[in-house]
């Protein structure tokens, strides 16, 4: 569905890059990033500060918390803090890593621990530390690499083994600062059991267990819907107070990069101060909702192709 307004809105669009995808949207639009690599931004000259507050945090958790390394790390530009935070945890080999990437301005923090029942020792740990130095660099918010890897809102990490990644992003258009459009990848995500039911399902099941509780809601477009290749399934509805809530979910496999376990697409307009239905009223007709929702799902792909992802998924050829 096309409408004027929209097509308007997208006369000048510009691509945004998070994890391994990008969304086609208004050029003043931005992302807010949610669960990524955790940074502290512009704070790569107090490394020696967040460090010592960090080490004085992890000491003043348990009487019997052991820093066991504190200094550089193994590559240039990385930091780490070593620790058991109590004397259970060191009988257990259970050894806490805080590994610090200073990276242009920014701090790139990273949380690991040693654990045998995951094979996950000191020695992979320090690899992995190593591996993540060479691979991490910087990002403008509009730069859009051509290489494989993925988009953090500060920084970009190189990435040829298409390890499993969760991406988490929510995009805001000037022009709606009523509407919200986020988007969920969890590679790794189990399918096992009710994590493998489909959209409709989930939904069906919220009806039954609900109820006369369940609110009374309009349908707009509700069914099957494949995007990209992507076989999945949505749900359009408006609540009685004109919030509209549109969603569409896929269901792939777990750690397949091209078919993610979960991919999730929501979109709500009527939001204020991160609260939906806090505005006083939707920006958005009906129409004029579908037809964005259309647009922005119609500009998710992948950044550049991986493996087993047909052509039409991916933006940079």
């Amino acid at each position: 569905m096309t409408n004027p307004r929209i097509e308007q809105l997208f006369a000048h669009t510009k691509l945004l890059c998070f994890g391994r995808y990008v969304l086609t949207a208004p050029v003043d639009s931005r992302l807010a990033f949610g669960r990524d690599f955790p940074t502290l931004p512009n704070q790569a000259k107090d490394i020696e500060k967040v460090m010592e507050a960090e080490r004085a945090k992890i000491l003043a958790s348990n009487k019997t918390a052991e820093i066991t390394y504190f200094g550089t790390g193994p590559a240039p530009n990385t930091w780490l803090i070593r620790s058991y935070k109590s004397v259970s945890a060191k009988e257990l080999g259970l050894e806490g890593f805080r590994i610090y990437h200073v990276v242009g301005p920014h701090i790139f923090v990273n949380g690991r621990g040693t654990a045998k029942s995951r094979n996950v020792t000191a020695e992979s740990i320090l690899q992995d530390t190593l591996e993540t130095a060479k691979n991490l660099r910087l990002r403008e918010p509009d730069e859009i690499p051509k290489d494989q890897g993925l988009c953090h809102e500060f920084g970009f990490t190189h990435d040829e083994s298409f390890s499993s990644a969760l991406s988490q992003v929510g995009l805001h258009m000037t022009a709606l600062p009523d509407v919200v459009f986020s988007v969920e990848s969890n590679q790794a995500a189990s399918t096992e059991g009710s994590n493998g039911y489909g959209l409709l399902k989930l939904i069906a099941d919220r009806k039954r267990e609900a109820g006369r509780k369940y609110p009374k809601l309009t349908t707009l477009r509700e069914g099957k819907k494949n995007l990209h290749g992507w076989a999945g399934e949505e749900s359009l509805v408006r609540y009685p107070d004109g919030t509209q809530e549109f969603e569409w979910m896929f269901i792939g496999e777990s750690g397949n990069v091209a078919r993610p376990a979960l991919l999730d697409v929501t979109m709500h307009t009527k939001v204020a101060s991160d609260r939906v239905g806090a505005a006083a009223a939707s920006s958005l007709s009906d129409e004029e909702a579908i037809a964005l929702w259309d647009k922005l799902l119609e500009g998710f792909k992948f950044r550049v192709a991986v493996p087993g992802a047909p052509a039409d998924a991916v933006a940079i050829k």
